[in-house]
């Protein structure tokens, strides 16, 4: 009770410093930092899961490499577990855990006023997808698009719009689409289901919400004249 007491504390001190810098007036904001792999401590802050937990054989660890960021590895097998109520096998996957909630609910980033999910990442050949929770009724439900690598083996930063996630659960593409509650990112994540046997490993730095500089969330930002820019400078 008295940490619920202290997370509203200071939920309430955030929300008043927010006021006070008067955030919402801000304007344009190239990015929103929202989860980084760099030290040891950053490794409290995701959840790892495959189909070991529920029998299965696949394996998956998340570590810190010496260059300083994390790294996503393990084996995926394909092999059934003797529970004959169990059909499929064979998947990892990470994501960042939900921040504890206070009486005002579980804190969230607010990324409507960006246009991509930008990812940080090294990966292999493997097909990995993103995936996003929202702090919506049916807990399940994950917002998720294919991570698209042009240089396996090399780092490389991916921006994903946010419109393009499909809204799926249990792995399923929900006919209903919903669009995603933006303003109420709960949790993101890595993972691996394309039915492959053997190891993968894919290193990430950081996710962002990010806007390019000529984005403003889903609305085009009009590149200024030079007339405006000398204005500006002066």
């Amino acid at each position: 009770m008295f940490s619920f007491i202290r997370r509203t504390a200071t939920e309430v001190a955030e929300s008043s410093a927010k006021a006070l810098r008067m955030e919402g007036l801000q304007g344009w904001r190239k990015e929103l930092p929202m989860v980084q792999l760099n030290t040891k401590a950053d490794l409290d802050q995701w959840a790892i899961g495959s189909d070991k937990d529920i029998g299965g054989f696949s394996t998956a660890s998340l570590d810190i490499t010496p260059e300083g960021t994390g790294r996503f590895h393990g084996n995926i097998s394909l092999e059934l577990p003797a529970d004959r109520n169990i059909e499929q096998s064979g998947y990892a996957a990470i994501r960042s855990k939900a921040r504890e909630t206070s009486m005002f609910g579980t804190p969230c980033w607010d990324t409507s006023l960006f246009r991509y999910l930008a990812l940080r990442v090294r990966g292999d050949q493997r097909k990995y997808f993103v995936n996003i929770q929202t702090d919506s009724v049916i807990q399940t439900d994950l917002y998720q698009h294919r991570l698209f690598l042009r240089t396996p083996g090399q780092w490389e930063t991916v921006l994903i719009p946010f419109r393009d996630f499909v809204l799926t659960n249990n792995g399923m593409i929900q006919e209903d689409e919903v669009e995603m509650f933006r303003e109420k990112v709960k949790t993101v994540g890595l993972s691996l289901t394309d039915r492959k046997e053997g190891p993968f490993s894919i290193e990430i730095d950081w996710i962002k919400a990010m806007n390019t500089e000529f984005t403003e969330g889903d609305m085009d930002r009009i590149p200024p004249t030079k007339q405006e820019d000398s204005h500006t400078m002066q």
